[in-house]
């Protein structure tokens, strides 16, 4: 009787558990979301958190415009290259005065890979090197989660980039 007893106070506990998790997490809202360029940046303004340490991170994807260069120095455009994807975080502990109120603004910033596959980029062949000169980015997901990996929020947005001027323009799926 008691191990039955102490079974479900344990079950009523981890159940009151998951739902307190779940309510915090559908309360998280991004606002205030802009893009830019200078590498890709996602800043904006993540609010509900509560008293709770969280990780923004963003993962992006987009075209590359590529510089193929033979062992002689000769340089030539690579000819449409594979996709590429990048990914970074920041941390936002709630100890700190990063988040205030439940409230906080992010700002992640992603670095291309300098270099690719000459294969993938589009080279004459594999004893070239390929080197990123700019990414069209295409796509972005922002992601807010704990440092357990709990995902709070998710969020997709659609990109648009242009070369000159250097600009992009995302719009939330």
């Amino acid at each position: 009787m008691r191990i039955k007893v102490y079974s479900i106070l344990i079950a009523l506990f981890l159940g009151i558990e998951v739902c307190s998790i779940t309510l915090a997490g559908s309360s998280v809202k991004l606002s205030g979301v802009q893009f830019s360029l200078g590498s890709f940046i996602g800043e904006g303004t993540v609010s509900g958190l509560g008293n709770t340490d969280v990780i923004v991170r963003m993962e992006a994807s987009g075209i590359p415009r590529v510089t193929c260069t033979n062992q002689g120095g000769g340089l030539v455009p690579g000819q449409n290259p594979t996709q590429v994807s990048a990914t970074s975080q920041a941390f936002l502990p709630a100890d700190d005065q990063v988040v205030k109120n439940g409230k906080s603004a992010f700002r992640v910033v992603i670095s291309p890979p300098p270099t690719m596959d000459p294969i993938e980029a589009g080279c004459p062949n594999a004893t070239w090197t390929a080197h990123i000169d700019f990414v069209f980015w295409n796509r972005a997901t922002i992601t807010v989660s704990t440092p357990s990996q709990a995902v709070l929020l998710s969020q997709d947005y659609s990109c648009v980039t242009l070369a000159d001027p250097a600009s992009v323009v995302c719009g939330r799926n």
